[in-house]
This record gives C-alpha cells, sequence and structure tokens, in this order.
C-alpha cells in the first residue's frame, strides 16, 4: 500500500495491516490551501488503495448511541413484524431483506445476512414520485418502533452531509469545480442499510457468507462496523483482508461511479462480510449514489490515445437498477411473473 501520514492523514496499523484514517476537518474549517492539501493526499490514497477510514466527520456520538440501539430493537423484532415491511411490499425498493433474499451482483450464492433498506424520503406528492422516477418514494418503517423513523431519517441527513464533504474533495483532487459532485445529486438515490449478520464458524461449504464480495454503485460509501469486524477488504495486488474496527471512525470504500469517471485510474474496492466472531453483528451503510438522470461517463480529461474509454455511458438510474435487478429475490420473482402472464 503506497501512502503516508501528514497533518489530517494518519496511518493505523493492526495485526500486520495498515490503514489510512483521514481527518475530515479540514473541511469543516474552510481553509481552502488546508482543503486543497488534504484533497491531494486523498486523492493518491484513491488512486492507490481506493479506500479510507473518516475521523472528525461530525456525526454526533448521541446520534450513533442511538441508532446503534434502534438497529438492534429492529432486528429484535419478531419476522412477523419485519416481514410487514417486507421490501416486495414497497414499489420504491424499501424495507426488510430477509436472510437468504440477497446476493452479490454477478453471483447465485445467498447471503446469509438480513438487512432494512431506505433511500430519501420523498412525499408522495412530489413531482418525481408523481412522475415515477425509478427509486423515488415515501420509505417503510415499522409501526412497533416509533422512533425508528425519525433516527434513522436523521443519520441518513447526517451521512449524507459527510459523503458530500468527501465529494468536495473528490472534486478538488480530480481538478473539477468542487460542486460536481454533489451538484449531481441533488435527489440522490443514496441508500441507507442497517444490517445484521449471524456468527459464522466457519466458511460454508457452498461459500456462503454474510455479504458476498461486491463494489458499490456511487461515488463512496460509509460503512459503520457497530460492535464487530467482519470487513474483509481486497487490495489492489488482490488479496483480501480483514479492516480493523476502529473506534471513533468509518469505512469509506469507492465506488464504481467513481471509477468509471476517472476512466479506471480510481478503481472501485471490492468487499464482502464474513462474520467469524463469537456473536452477531451490526452494521450501518450509506452509499452515496447521485440523481436518477446523472450520466456516467470517463471524464475529457482521463481520455487520450493511451487511454481510451472503457466505460460506455450510464445513468445511475440504469446502474442502480441493473444491481438491484440482478441481487434481490423479488426483483428476479416479479420479472418472472412479468414474463408468464405475456402472450407470445
Amino acid at each position: 500500500m503506497k501512502f503516508s501520514a501528514n497533518e489530517f492523514i494518519r496511518l493505523y496499523e493492526q495485526d500486520g495491516i495498515t490503514v489510512p484514517i483521514v481527518s475530515l476537518r479540514a473541511v469543516r474549517l474552510r481553509n481552502e490551501n488546508q482543503k486543497a492539501a488534504l484533497a491531494e493526499a486523498l486523492g493518491e490514497i484513491c488512486k492507490n488503495i481506493g479506500f479510507f477510514y473518516v475521523e472528525d466527520h461530525g456525526v454526533s456520538e448521541n446520534l450513533l448511541t442511538l441508532a446503534e440501539k434502534t438497529v438492534r430493537n429492529f432486528f429484535a423484532l419478531s419476522e412477523e413484524e419485519k416481514l410487514k415491511i417486507h421490501i416486495s411490499k414497497s414499489p420504491y425498493h424499501r424495507g426488510y431483506v430477509p436472510s437468504g433474499e440477497e446476493h452479490a451482483y454477478g453471483s447465485e450464492i445467498k447471503d446469509i445476512k438480513e438487512a432494512f433498506d431506505m433511500a430519501l424520503e420523498l412525499s408522495p406528492a412530489d413531482e418525481d414520485v408523481i412522475a415515477g422516477k425509478f427509486f423515488n418514494g415515501p420509505n417503510s418503517f415499522p409501526e412497533a418502533l416509533p422512533q425508528f423513523k425519525p433516527t434513522m431519517l436523521w443519520l441518513y441527513r447526517e451521512w449524507q452531509a459527510v459523503c458530500e464533504d468527501i465529494s468536495e474533495l473528490f472534486a478538488i483532487a480530480l481538478g473539477l469545480p468542487n460542486g460536481f459532485f454533489i451538484g449531481h445529486s441533488q435527489k440522490p438515490l443514496a441508500q441507507l442499510r442497517a444490517a445484521k449478520y449471524p456468527q459464522q464458524p466457519k466458511r460454508e461449504t457452498n461459500g456462503a457468507i454474510g455479504c458476498g464480495a461486491h463494489t458499490d454503485y456511487g461515488i463512496v460509501s460509509i460503512i459503520w462496523q457497530i460492535d464487530v469486524a467482519g470487513l474483509e477488504i481486497k487490495d489492489m495486488d488482490g488479496n483480501w483482508f480483514a479492516a480493523p474496527r476502529i473506534p471513533g471512525t468509518f469505512i469509506c470504500p469507492i465506488g464504481d461511479a467513481l471509477g468509471i469517471w476517472t476512466n479506471g485510474q480510481w478503481r472501485p474496492t471490492p468487499h464482502r462480510v464474513v462474520n467469524m466472531t463469537e456473536q452477531e453483528r451490526h452494521s450501518l451503510s450509506f452509499f452515496y449514489d447521485q440523481d436518477n438522470d446523472c450520466l456516467i461517463q470517463p471524464l475529457p480529461q482521463f481520455v487520450d490515445e493511451a487511454h481510451p474509454a472503457c466505460y460506455q455511458p450510464i445513468t445511475m438510474e440504469a446502474h442502480v437498477a441493473r444491481g438491484f435487478d440482478n441481487s434481490f429475490e423479488y426483483r428476479k420473482l416479479q420479472e418472472n411473473a412479468k414474463g408468464e402472464c405475456c402472450e407470445y
């Protein structure tokens, strides 16, 4: 791994693994010189490593304590209660995902985690909801937990702000206007996910793990290992390693969209979850995916005769929808049902 420490980046070592921890303090100080220096260093990390940890992120401990309690309470609900908001019941892809109903894109091995998915809360009267834009609409929250909705909406707003800070640094590092990525995220398809992973005494013979190897759709994600570790990251040399759980930090892998925009110079980070601890694992994650009609394609400064465009243009909506269709069982069943009803 090629990176070094500076004023805003420190190195953390554990069990022979060294990871960079980026302080977002420079963004909040609004000192343009410090921000530019941090952006340059972060750009080198993204180019050579593809992930980083963040601290000084601005999310309060009170919120995180409340979010942890809320997530535990949700997964402690009866299966009957959770199934009331099964994700298939939402036309907007929101709600509960039972164990075995999702798998990594490109794999048929089903994940053993269970999850809750939500996104930007939009009223049914919103113009984009009325227009039927993909994934735009209200969320599905459990009635049995009144505190769940306000807590998750609060965390969503806070993590969106953190991702906006990070994306501003990305823009500076890439020589783009500061607000380039934020400008493409006015009604983002960004998702907040709570997940519970059962303890695995060993890897299953069929390869089933908590969450199969994948990359995320957008430009950056936030992963909070709430109680125990379990996230594994694939480095640039193709080796998997356990990402340490570092209190006070979040893990941030870069995603597909950033890889496309940079024409592969910044590569999205493959990761997976294998819970080999002796207890259940809980996590919260935020996936910063851009607006429906945001067109993602290699930027001109990354394309020349020696480096032709490696990707075809695609909208964020098409990219996310393709991922959902290839990962969630209920979407496959719905498509099959449509096919059975067709006459040829």
